[in-house]
């Protein structure tokens, strides 16, 4: 008996040293140049005052994640309770939300553009779309008792598109099959009996997220255009559901005028980053 007592007291005496700072990890060391003294935290009066540590989060209210996408590509501030995360990412996850009705704002720069009350469920987590002028979209509520997507890396782009329907290849996921070569021969030779570029825009549009592309038929499209702003428009549009993306960059041989291939380029470099 008196050997039992003595592992429990010792494995009672470790969990209390893990819990003490600096006792586990590694620490990684402060870039900051500043004086020692000024790490230090002082009360009132110029007292030291010793850091309560809180070891473990109260999950009594519940346990929620509300995951939120920008896709504006500025910088944004979003705040949930007293929560708060600024970047420029477009990827907003907050983790730990109380289940309980509390605001969320959305402010760009010191402008606050958006605030609502929210109510998250025990377990769930929500997904929104927010976008400046038309407002925050609720997309979907999903339970985390059930295996969900993990949203790391391009799972993130992912899961939101799929909300839109949009399946293109280019994003990363299974999308339906170029038009064969007769079906897309149809469908060009109706494109190109369009007179202006803005009938042939809009008939593009009207059929462009019901099917996939390849680069060379994207290439197509594009030199039955009269202006260069339009060729442009046709290879940001057709990206999405092109199913080669990787031999996109040919496109650049369908501009005329160095301005247009340097726009072209630019918006490339930018997809590819996401």
């Amino acid at each position: 008996m008196k050997k039992l007592f003595l592992i429990c007291l010792g494995a009672l005496a470790s969990v209390a040293w893990a819990q003490e700072v600096g006792s586990a990890g590694r620490l990684l060391q402060n870039e900051a140049r500043q004086a020692k003294q000024a790490r230090q935290v002082i009360g009132r009066g110029g007292v030291l005052v010793n850091i309560d540590y809180h070891w473990e989060y109260d999950y009594n209210a519940g346990y929620a994640e509300v995951f939120i996408r920008i896709p504006e590509r500025d910088c944004f501030t979003v705040s949930i309770g007293d929560q708060e995360i600024t970047s420029s990412t477009g990827m907003y996850r907050f983790f730990d939300v109380a289940c309980s009705p509390q605001l969320l704002s959305v402010w760009q720069g010191r402008t606050l553009l958006y605030r609502v009350t929210i109510s998250p469920r025990n377990n769930t987590r929500m997904v929104m779309d927010f976008f400046s002028r038309e407002g925050l979209y609720l997309l979907d509520e999903i339970s985390l008792n059930t295996q969900q997507p993990s949203y790391h890396g391009r799972e993130w782009n992912d899961v939101w598109n799929r909300s839109y329907g949009n399946y293109g290849g280019s994003r990363g996921y299974v999308c339906p099959p170029p038009m064969p070569q007769e079906e897309f021969n149809k469908f060009f030779k109706m494109y190109k009996d369009e007179t202006f570029d803005r009938d042939q825009l809009n008939f593009f549009r009207a059929q462009k997220d019901m099917v996939s592309f390849t680069t060379e038929q994207v290439g197509r499209l594009m030199e039955e255009l009269s202006f260069g702003d339009n060729q442009l428009i046709i290879a940001q549009e057709a990206y999405p559901n092109v199913v080669d993306p990787q031999n996109y960059y040919q496109l650049q041989a369908k501009f005329t005028f160095s301005s247009d291939k340097e726009k072209f380029n630019k918006f490339l470099i930018s997809v590819r980053k996401r």
